[in-house]
């Protein structure tokens, strides 16, 4: 889930983010995804539904060979830069290409983000702000904190379910209150209803878990396919 929140993310932040004097941060999250073995590969285009003076809309459709496989909608905020804010690079669309990383990562990408899992039964868990994770702008990247996210239902419908497969995120709301700029930040996690559905609500605060709520999901869980 938190690989296709980055595709996601990153497509639509290209689309929108084009104005010199305005970050364009991430503000909801919706993906629907099957429960299915993980495709290659899987292709999304932006389709612009709404792009205003102060937020914008995508809807981006998740296709594998060509045919439907999954859904997602993202909006955007867009925030005047403020004085004290980094230099907001300028936008090139090949340069952002050519400059991703083009080989699989050698470890999961839970290890290569940092995540520490501290109580998987409440679905705790922190993560350090190191650069590799930072926006431009110097908070925790969109699909990192959507990575979080997925890591603490994990744990803790691992943890509360149990059963011979590990459980995966197949669905995910998230609404991004705050920036994540005051490390670690850190995740409770609880289910709502009965856990046999699979629905858990997850927050994220920054300062050790002391600070604010950054971050409001619900997300729905399955034992992997």
């Amino acid at each position: 889930m938190a690989a296709v929140a980055f595709l996601i993310d990153v497509v639509g932040g290209m689309t929108i983010d084009n104005d010199p004097t305005n970050w364009a941060f991430t503000s909801d999250l919706v993906i629907r995804l099957p429960r299915a073995p993980a495709p290659v590969s899987v292709d999304t285009r932006a389709v612009i539904l709404r792009n205003g003076a102060r937020s914008a809309i995508c809807e981006m459709p998740l296709t594998v060979n060509g045919e439907e496989w999954g859904s997602s909608l993202i909006s955007f905020a867009k925030v005047p830069r403020r004085e004290g804010d980094p230099v907001k690079p300028p936008f090139d669309a090949h340069a952002a290409v050519t400059r991703m990383p083009t080989e699989p990562l050698k470890e999961t990408l839970r290890a290569a983000a940092g995540f520490v899992s501290r109580n998987r039964s409440q679905g705790i868990v922190a993560a350090d702000l190191r650069t590799e994770l930072l926006n431009p702008a110097g908070a925790m990247q969109g699909a990192v904190v959507a990575g979080l996210v997925e890591a603490a239902a994990e744990d803790l419908a691992d943890e509360q379910l149990g059963g011979d497969r590990p459980y995966v995120v197949t669905e995910m709301e998230v609404r991004f209150l705050a920036q994540n700029r005051q490390s670690p930040i850190v995740s409770s996690a609880r289910f709502v209803g009965n856990p046999a559905d699979g629905l858990i609500r997850v927050d994220l605060f920054d300062d050790d878990g002391n600070g604010r709520l950054t971050t409001a999901a619900v997300v729905r869980v399955a034992p992997a396919p």
